[in-house]
């Protein structure tokens, strides 16, 4: 880490501050620390005691979020800018150009990142070799790793860091994708954030990179919250949540009414987005992966057989991370 923790807790209420707004708790939203096994151990060592509320997804939908949020609407302003890597897609044309005749699909993309999961998870796999070779030994975690041999438990997988590689070469950003670019040097790859582009199955695969949370803190600090239940069970999922997490009881009805925090144009949680206004279509407002907007069930354009075959995959994960967690949300 470039910062020292000084250097993080300066972003949290001072002392005075928290104690004369009334606030019992305070915390912070970073999705990003969940993928990467080094910083489930670094958190621990530094910040020993947090709750950690882990939100997650039905897998599909947040594969198809993403492959919007992430692909999609960077691709797409890239191409009118003018600011491409892919110098054969010419310059100059319309946003709906560009989507019917330069972007891969989501079918494409979800073939693409299978093909290489199956390899790095399959027995002796790059998943469970490179995450042996580097944290087996390690204080934290060897006894769950010794666990997991002695019980013929599925291996512990580093996703992130194993599974997808690195650059192969100037236009082709990563091994998973050097058929489709072969194929279709005319369409566009290159967008900011290809961490989250190169896994769309991978990050909706939970239960792998909360494996590393629950070595490195006791389980009783972990909570995982269905992102659906925000919407259609809100008031039981926030009594819930607030009772795991030893606050007093509650009346949320007033809050819930106003609408939704965080999502469509209102970022934060000092203006909420009325409810009839959530219902938003996808690409009017601003919307990222983690927003909860509905997309009004949305049909997700990939073939009956490729959804199959991503349900086929992910299901054995869903129920790990049920199992892991003690809860269970209500995916396909």
């Amino acid at each position: 880490p470039k910062e020292p923790m000084s250097w993080y807790l300066r972003h949290f209420p001072t002392t005075e501050t928290f104690l004369g707004s009334g606030a019992l708790m305070t915390g912070e939203a970073s999705p990003g620390y969940l993928p990467y096994p080094d910083v489930a151990a670094l958190a621990a060592k530094r910040l020993p005691g947090p709750k950690i509320i882990m939100a997650a997804r039905d897998p599909l939908d947040r594969a198809w979020s993403s492959y919007k949020y992430n692909y999609v609407v960077p691709a797409l302003d890239k191409a009118v800018k003018g600011k491409l890597m892919e110098k054969s897609v010419p310059e100059g044309m319309t946003e709906e150009y560009y989507r019917e005749n330069h972007l891969f699909s989501f079918e494409e993309m979800l073939k693409a990142e299978l093909k290489v999961l199956r390899d790095c998870f399959k027995p002796g796999g790059t998943g469970e070799t490179r995450a042996r070779e580097k944290f087996g030994n390690m204080r934290w975690a060897m006894n769950e790793f010794q666990r997991r041999d002695k019980n013929g438990l599925p291996p512990l997988i580093d996703l992130d860091d194993y599974c997808y590689g690195g650059k192969v070469k100037h236009l082709v950003p990563r091994k998973q994708w050097v058929e489709l670019i072969e194929k279709n040097p005319d369409k566009i790859i290159n967008v900011p954030n290809l961490h989250l582009v190169q896994s769309f199955i991978g990050r909706s695969l939970y239960a792998l990179p909360l494996e590393w949370w629950y070595i490195a803190y006791p389980a009783k600090d972990i909570y995982l919250v269905c992102n659906e239940d925000m919407r259609d069970n809100t008031s039981d999922m926030l009594n819930r949540l607030t009772s795991w997490m030893g606050l007093p009881d509650y009346d949320f009805s007033d809050v819930i009414a106003k609408g939704m925090y965080n999502v469509g144009g209102n970022r934060g949680y000092d203006k909420p987005t009325p409810w009839n206004e959530t219902d938003l279509e996808a690409g009017e407002g601003e919307a990222d992966e983690h927003d909860l907007l509905e997309e009004r069930e949305e049909e997700i354009p990939i073939s009956a057989a490729l959804r199959k075959e991503v349900l086929e995959f992910v299901r054995p994960y869903n129920e790990r991370l049920f199992e892991l967690t003690g809860q269970r949300c209500n995916w396909l």
